[in-house]
């Protein structure tokens, strides 16, 4: 069983070392209106302006948000996803190392 946990915990190892730039947050597409009087999207139901990326996070317990553009939007998309396998892969690593321990008792 132990030689199986360690195997798997150096698989884990191996995957952590591929993952790339990682951040945390959300990034949302949005379409507005623009509210000008003389835009055509005001008379359009169907009319927005956009799509705009926003990407949100928390830094220190505040929200930060900032616009980006589609390129940096992807890029983004990327590191965010990076951060979640980050995190599935140390919780994994975390579960095995409490099995090793309990185990060695």
């Amino acid at each position: 069983m132990s030689n199986e946990l360690e195997r798997r915990f150096k698989e884990l190892q191996q995957e952590l070392a591929q993952i790339g730039h990682i951040c945390s947050g959300s990034i949302i597409f949005q379409k507005r209106k623009c509210g000008k009087p003389n835009c055509s999207c005001k008379e359009d139901q169907q009319k927005f302006h956009g799509p705009y990326y926003i990407w949100t996070r928390k830094e220190n317990g505040k929200t930060i948000t900032r616009s980006l553009t589609g390129e940096k939007a992807e890029q983004c998309i990327e590191c965010t996803n990076n951060y979640k396998k980050l995190r599935k892969i140390i919780k994994e690593m975390k579960e095995i190392t409490v099995k090793l321990v309990e185990k060695r008792k």
